[in-house]
């Protein structure tokens, strides 16, 4: 699909500048950005990142062939139905959540008919937020997660597919229920346990100590304590029920690990931070790459 579309990015933070400005500097489509930020709208302007700037929904998506939502989990479905009358027969809508299934469960009722709904999860992020912390290379190199409900047509994936390689990103169609399991171990957990230690080391009495002196480990394994709080709670209480699985099988392994030292359990302990060395190599060895869709 070679034809110049017209994509409207509702939400401008990290994500959904990045996003314009990377269908921008790769594509020769038609960017047609919301925010109801004004100071926002004006630096997607300056930035070269939109060709037309809105504050109101419909008047964003009103003629765009695809419309992605960057915003907040639970605030997506009441913007889909708000923007719903004004969806262009045959679009195409997306978003970038990192949680699936409670979209999934709600959003595809809320399309009209000929108007498809795909979800979306780039893989990308920063702790950073907001417009300024957009560039156009996020996601380079990136898995683009794709959900695709029963009634998805094979030309609206194409659509979606196009722009997400076009930017350099990788497509994967996955399982809704599959995508916030997974999700849930590798991005949301990590969040979870990067504040933990954080405020593990921030309390007591000694914690001016301890955060004067956390050095390059710490502050590595911390770095996304650093995000938007508001945007986490919405996330994780959105992918609740994965994230409490997950939480349980870490306190399982934490017990664990507990017991080694409780029980001066050398060989128990060396072999669980062998296996983790082994698994950590293998992945920044490349041995886990994205998976790519099954036709490419």
């Amino acid at each position: 699909m070679n034809g110049r579309l017209v994509v409207a990015v509702v939400g401008l933070g990290l994500i959904g500048g990045s996003l314009a400005l990377a269908l921008k500097k790769y594509t020769n489509h038609s960017v047609c950005g919301c925010d109801i930020s004004a100071d926002t709208l004006k630096q997607a302007l300056q930035a070269g990142a939109v060709d037309r700037a809105e504050t109101k929904i419909h008047e964003a998506v009103n003629g765009a062939d695809v419309v992605i939502f960057c915003l907040p989990v639970s605030h997506i479905p009441a913007a889909i139905a708000e923007a719903a009358p004004y969806f262009k027969p045959g679009a195409v809508i997306t978003d970038v959540a990192s949680a699936k299934g409670c979209l999934l469960a709600t959003v595809p009722g809320l399309m009209p008919r000929e108007v498809t709904y795909i979800g979306g999860h780039p893989m990308a992020g920063s702790e950073k937020s907001g417009f300024t912390a957009a560039h156009a290379e996020l996601f380079v190199g990136r898995p683009y997660i794709l959900t695709q409900p029963e009634k998805a047509s094979d030309e609206a994936m194409a659509r979606l597919r196009q722009i997400i390689t076009a930017i350099g990103a990788i497509p994967v169609v996955m399982d809704g229920e599959l995508h916030d399991m997974v999700v849930a171990q590798i991005s949301h957990i990590p969040h979870i346990m990067a504040a933990a230690l954080v405020n593990l080391a921030g309390s007591g009495k000694h914690s001016h100590l301890s955060l004067s002196l956390a050095a390059g480990g710490f502050r590595d394994m911390t770095r996304i304590a650093a995000s938007n709080p508001a945007l986490w709670v919405d996330i994780c209480f959105s992918n609740r029920t994965q994230i409490i699985n997950s939480l349980k099988q870490l306190q399982e392994v934490l017990q664990r690990v507990t017991q080694n030292l409780e029980e001066n359990d050398v060989s128990g302990l060396a072999a669980f931070l062998s296996q983790a060395r082994e698994m950590r190599e293998a992945l920044v060895h490349s041995k886990y790459q994205p998976v790519k869709m099954a036709d490419e």
